[in-house]
């Protein structure tokens, strides 16, 4: 009985033993495919998004101390930030529904760039707020173009990269995004220590935020590869024709078809009673 329990768990141990080494030489799937980097519409893609992380984020974090700067109470200076959220919560949602759409979504490319224009756009407007009404208009319009980046931007990852891709892109530019942010407010706030002029800084984010978007579309019109067209139907028929049409200076005599098709019935369609099926 011993002997029997003992070869139980020597045959058992074995065998956990031979899995486990099979399992460990079987090829691991690396954690990020580098290989993306060599899609050129990806390339374009990370490097527009880490100029617009350089100033997005920006107006955010200064546009309450920019009305405290302008003489608002705390309290409505604060609630600034409550007009950018709510407009937001409503941009996203439709921004993503509008880009879902049939007719749209082959151009999501050039919607998210215009999404970006007009965040760039908004900040320097913004810049030139002299009372709380303007910076209440500022933060309407640039809660709609940063809903409207927010929903976009992993579309458009998508739409480049394809599926297969996704995970590896998606992780790779936010790790760009990331020390993009690193950079961007505290340069903002920098500027802010030596000039002492809010406006300045939201000069700056929108330059940051244009440039991005021009370097999108630009390099989505110029450098990124287009799909072959597709052949039209009329284009398939002319072709099929011109492959069933007899050869050029051959002539077929229909009197020896004629002849041909009497002396062999069977290439004519007709049944052939042979004796081994003629009853």
């Amino acid at each position: 009985m011993f002997t029997e329990e003992l070869w139980g768990v020597l045959f058992g141990s074995s065998t956990a033993f031979v899995e486990t080494g099979l399992n460990t030489q079987r090829p691991s799937k690396h954690l990020l495919d580098l290989s993306v980097f060599r899609d050129r519409g990806f390339l374009i893609y990370a490097v527009a998004a880490s100029i617009m992380v350089l100033g997005l984020f920006v107006p955010p974090v200064f546009v309450v101390s920019y009305a405290k700067d302008l003489g608002v109470p705390d309290t409505k200076a604060a609630f600034l930030l409550t007009i950018l959220g709510f407009i937001d919560i409503f941009a996203r949602p439709t921004a993503g529904f509008i880009t879902g759409l049939k007719k749209v979504r082959p151009y999501s490319v050039y919607l998210f760039s215009f999404a970006m224009f007009f965040n760039g756009f908004t900040d320097l407007t913004g810049s030139t707020a002299t009372d709380y009404g303007g910076l209440v208009v500022f933060c309407i319009f640039f809660g709609i173009s940063y809903g409207m980046v927010g929903a976009l931007q992993f579309e458009v990852l998508m739409a480049i990269v394809g599926t297969q891709k996704f995970s590896s892109a998606i992780g790779l530019v936010l790790l760009l995004e990331a020390v993009a942010v690193l950079i961007g407010p505290p340069s903002g706030g920098k500027l802010l220590d030596a000039t002492k002029v809010y406006k300045y800084v939201f000069i700056l984010a929108g330059a940051e935020v244009l440039t991005s978007s021009l370097v999108l579309l630009l390099g989505n019109f110029f450098c990124i590869k287009k799909k072959p067209e597709v052949t039209q139907p009329e284009e398939v028929a002319s072709e099929e024709e011109k492959l069933h049409k007899p050869p050029v200076g051959v002539r077929v005599d229909s009197r020896e078809v004629e002849h041909f098709l009497k002396e062999q019935p069977e290439k004519n369609g007709e049944v052939v009673h042979t004796p081994e099926t003629s009853v």
